[in-house]
């Protein structure tokens, strides 16, 4: 018997750029892309292409592959109800509104400082997947997305600071006011170079910094590595390991939020799957395959290479960031790094070279540090050294392709500071 599954998505993109103060670019495209994959005795092939409509073809193509395929065991989705999501908004913008919106933006931020270097950009995506199996699986879902960026740079003597913030929605509501109080607030903090001596110290790691700090978690709770055996936790499922603060979500299910979607790559439905219940490793990212193995179900994780997050949801704290900013007599902000994607997830370390890192003194932020690395073991101190969360939290993109989070503020102690 002869199973297929065909996925189709169309991209209609838009995007300005302004460089060094200046209009850059704009772009408009409309991609195509699809993915055949052919199940035949068992084994799988897969082909894709961006052409249109060429279904036909790319079966031929798929018989032709299949008895050199990869054995394959599981099914392709069968036909389901699916809930659908509030992912599209029909809001427009002409090229020329985009063009003026972004460089008001950087005329804006210019005024922050006349020796300012500005880039930003707009840019405004509708997508459309499709998804239909031989099994009677065909649903479909539109999703729009708006995002706006921009960057300042500022180089005083042999000293360049470099400072980004970006924001993405369903909708063009962007506070551009909100984006410049920020970057200022940013640029007046760091323009003071401040020592800074090594050694262990309690450090808040801002949203984005700690999309890093949980990756060995995500890693960790994957099922592919659960199902090897190569993480930590493959046997401490059910087990209390971190600290009874933590509590860490995934839902791909939620409205108005641009990384959901109603059903994976592979057709299963998405949901919240709760990873980390109070401290308490509770559930992992699977798909299909990795399920099967498992003896589970999938938790709607299918991603291009395996499970992976569809949009991390970490609990808020008890503290606002200004009281945790308060508390500390001696020690650090790190709000942006280099580096720390990098290593063994499995080992839990996590070290960067700190490339926007505010020096805290007696409660208040006295300066921008230099030269300075951090290293966290995010096991440990996700379990023993966790002192608080934020109430705020912010939206982040992770490292990993496709994933966002939801995160706060986080402070630390004993995180090991190393200077040059």
């Amino acid at each position: 018997m002869t199973n297929y599954e065909l996925r189709t998505e169309r991209t209609k993109t838009t995007q300005v750029d302004f460089d060094g103060n200046m209009f850059e670019r704009i772009d408009s495209k409309d991609t195509t892309s699809q993915t055949l994959r052919l199940l035949q005795d068992g084994k799988l092939s897969t082909v894709s292409s961006s052409k249109p409509d060429c279904f036909d073809e790319m079966m031929t193509q798929a018989k032709e592959m299949v008895p050199y395929g990869a054995p394959y065991e599981e099914t392709f989705a069968e036909k389901t109800d699916i809930v659908p999501l509030n992912l599209y908004d029909n809001a427009t913008m002409s090229a020329k509104e985009m063009i003026e919106k972004t460089g008001a933006l950087v005329a804006d931020l210019q005024t922050i400082d006349s020796r300012i270097i500005v880039s930003a950009g707009m840019r405004h995506t509708v997508s459309e997947t499709s998804l239909k199996t031989s099994q009677g699986f065909d649903h479909g879902y539109k999703k729009s997305m708006w995002s706006c960026g921009a960057g300042v740079n500022l180089v005083q003597g042999d000293d360049k600071l470099q400072v980004w913030k970006s924001l993405n929605f369903l909708r063009p509501d962007f506070d551009f006011k909100g984006i410049k109080n920020e970057l200022a607030q940013k640029v007046e903090y760091a323009k003071t170079i401040v020592p800074f001596e090594a050694g262990s110290y309690p450090v808040i790691f801002t949203p984005d910094e700690m999309g890093f700090i949980l990756n060995p978690i995500a890693a960790s709770l994957n099922g592919m590595a659960i199902y090897r055996k190569i993480s930590p936790w493959h046997d401490k499922l059910g087990q209390e390991l971190l600290d009874p603060r933590f509590t860490l979500y995934d839902d791909g299910s939620l409205d108005n939020e641009h990384t959901s979607k109603p059903f994976d790559l592979e057709g299963t439905p998405t949901r919240r799957n709760t990873l980390v219940q109070s401290g308490r490793i509770q559930d992992i990212l699977l798909n299909r395959k990795v399920a099967a193995q498992l003896g589970k179900v999938s938790s709607g994780n299918a991603g291009p290479a395996g499970p992976m997050p569809n949009h991390l949801i970490m609990e808020a704290g008890t503290k606002s960031l200004a009281e945790m900013i308060k508390s500390i007599d001696y020690g650090m902000l790190i709000d942006g790094s280099m580096g720390a994607w990098s290593g063994n997830p499995f080992a839990g370390i996590v070290t960067g070279t700190i490339s926007m890192g505010l020096k805290i003194e007696k409660g208040k932020i006295v300066g921008r540090v230099k030269d300075c690395m951090f290293t966290v073991n995010t096991f440990q101190h996700l379990a023993k050294h966790l002192v608080d969360a934020s109430v705020e939290r912010e939206a982040t993109s992770l490292f990993m392709v496709g994933a966002t989070a939801q995160l706060p503020y986080v402070m630390l102690d004993e995180v090991v500071i190393s200077t040059n």
